[in-house]
């Protein structure tokens, strides 16, 4: 009865693995659904107040988002931007951890504004809320709830990875019988019912395991949990062994702000480790499954959801987090129990120094530095020159390798200057640039530092070349700098170089996946999951295996995100100069 047992197991992990989004399929539209569009006369004064709210939110002010929804609400109750400032207003609530406003404001929008548009993510937050204060049953409820009336892939995404999640490790015996019986039509009831059959047999309630395999074959012919069903049903009647139809293999982990102020950040390391693992379980026998944690971006929640992946779920090896906070203090805890951890996008150069189980992807990027250096003295002839950066270990070697390489060629740096993470204000660095009289200012930053920043330097009347990172080049720069970017250089890697080629392939793969262009931080974590995946592919079976394979893995190597080490600077590649000319990213002639 144990391989019954196992049998089950490993046939419902696979039924998780393989849970995907369904295609999105378009709903015919009915002549009685068909309504005329009337402008609304409060919508006018309203959009003022919606558009602040959602400027607010965006630059992860959530205080200031619900005092611009509140006011909006109260002035212009009728206006058709409701839904979207109770929605704004709950999400902001929701990142306050402000769990019961979040949860009125969301009940406001669901039971009054059914149809809409904000009306699947909200279902998506109440789940959230419900998730964090550790009602699994409503949080699954919500989810499953949203999944029914969610439009698109990226919405049917957001309710099954929680819900997948949800079905493995955290719903009872209990409440997966209710949601079985109450949502027999949801996607997710065939891996419900799955599930619920390997609790029924490790209770060894074989009768009742018995009647809910049939059930899933006769409901679901065509689902794949039906499929497994069959197998198990004949190896319980003929009381013999069956070869296991799929193998989960080993489990790992993936911690990263999925909700919050860093969801957007979370998100996109979420989808590139996504892939690398998809394209490894494509190609190998021995899959593995990988569960994923939202940590919020607090280090608090990132110790728990490390505890829980390291005792709860026993995976062999975590990725993760994206802040340095949070990946540190996760990364400790991991290490004390013994568990890799590896972090693809953390800035804080010595996380791999706490312990012989932490491992960390140290990006290359100096070399963009160097070019930009080259480019502004031997191209455009310029002799006094400035740079601004975040102070953070990455863009300082950045900043310090175009200081370098600007002295080395005659170039004087007259001014560098710095700003917190997280600034908004740049007044004070554009008065010290302008005072340095400078012909062009290095600013190797990210795409949201940048279009704030290149509007307040013309502000301050600092009208110099902008010279940059390749964080310039993002469709966010391009789309809201505004002539204020027009004619800045950057340095993009070379077509010809094998690193450009490597980010070539990533990127058309993503855009297959997802339906739109990779951020860095997708390829850092694509690169980050490869090199785990290449350590379990060479054999490891244990932590402790896991562990000195990654020790002994190369300590340089090209993929997605460029050139990437262990601890060390790689080769400087081959780049080219780019500009951006009437909002297009052009190359530099």
């Amino acid at each position: 009865m144990k391989r019954l047992y196992f049998l089950l197991l490993l046939a419902f992990a696979v039924s998780c693995a393989t849970l995907q989004p369904a295609v999105d399929k378009k709903t015919p539209v009915k002549k009685d659904d068909i309504k005329t569009v009337q402008v609304n006369d409060q919508d006018a004064e309203a959009e003022v107040f919606i558009k602040k709210a959602r400027s607010l939110y965006e630059e992860h002010k959530p205080g200031e988002a619900i005092g611009a929804t509140q006011e909006m609400l109260a002035k212009y109750p009728g206006s058709s931007f409701v839904p979207e400032a109770l929605y704004l207003s709950a999400k902001s609530r929701y990142d306050l951890n402000e769990l019961d406003l979040a949860l009125k404001n969301g009940w406001m929008l669901a039971e009054k504004y059914p149809q809409s548009k904000e009306y699947p993510m909200t279902k998506k937050l109440l789940g959230d809320c419900y998730f964090t204060s550790g009602d699994h049953l409503k949080a699954g409820q919500q989810y499953i709830e949203g999944l029914q009336a969610a439009k698109t892939g990226e919405e049917r995404e957001a309710m099954l990875l929680p819900l997948s999640a949800m079905i493995e490790e955290r719903l009872t015996d209990g409440q997966l019988r209710i949601l079985f019986r109450k949502y027999p039509e949801s996607e997710v009831a065939p891996a419900l019912g799955l599930k619920l059959a390997q609790k029924e047999l490790d209770a060894k309630n074989n009768s009742e395991a018995i009647k809910l395999l049939q059930e899933l074959v006769k409901k679901y012919p065509s689902s794949q949990e039906a499929g497994l069903a069959k197998q198990v049903l004949v190896s319980i009647k003929d009381n013999k062994p069956v070869v296991p139809v799929g193998d989960a293999g080993q489990k790992a982990g993936l911690i990263v702000p999925l909700s919050g102020r860093y969801g957007e950040y979370g998100t996109a390391v979420k989808e590139g480790v996504n892939m690398a693992f998809t394209e490894y379980n494509k190609t190998t026998a021995n899959k593995v499954k990988l569960i994923t944690e939202d940590t919020r971006g607090d280090i608090i929640d990132a110790i728990k959801a490390t505890i829980r992946l390291c005792d709860t779920s026993q995976v062999i090896g975590i990725i993760g987090e994206v802040l340095s906070g949070p990946t540190s203090a996760a990364a400790g805890v991991a290490n004390i129990k013994g568990v890799p951890f590896l972090s693809p996008t953390a800035s804080e150069e010595r996380i791999s120094s706490l312990g012989p189980y932490v491992f960390q992807l140290s990006q290359s990027v100096s070399w963009q530095g160097t070019a930009l250096a080259d480019c502004a003295v031997k191209k455009l002839g310029m002799k006094t020159l400035g740079v601004m950066y975040p102070n953070d270990p990455t863009w300082t070697a950045v900043a310090e390798a175009f200081i370098q390489q600007a002295k080395i060629l005659g170039a004087k740096v007259a001014v560098s200057v710095t700003y917190e993470p997280g600034t908004t204000d740049f007044r004070a660095q554009a008065e010290t640039l302008k005072a340095g009289m400078v012909q062009a200012v290095f600013i190797p930053a990210t795409p949201n530092d940048i279009i704030m920043i290149a509007p307040q330097l013309v502000y301050n009347q600092l009208k110099v070349q902008l010279l940059g990172s390749d964080g310039w080049g993002d469709p966010k720069v391009t789309a809201k700098g505004g002539t204020y970017v027009e004619g800045a250089i950057f340095a993009t890697l070379s077509s010809g170089s094998s690193l450009a080629q490597a980010a070539a392939r990533f990127e058309e793969s993503y855009k297959r996946t997802y339906g739109k262009a990779p951020s860095k931080l997708s390829a850092q974590a694509y690169d980050g999951a490869k090199v785990m995946l290449a350590a379990l592919q060479k054999g490891a079976a244990s932590r402790e295996d896991l562990q000195k394979a990654l020790a002994q893995a190369e300590n340089s190597s090209q993929g997605a995100s460029g050139q990437f080490a262990f601890g060390r600077q790689g080769a400087v590649p081959k780049s080219k100069l780019m500009t951006i000319r009437n909002k297009q990213v052009k190359e530099l002639e």
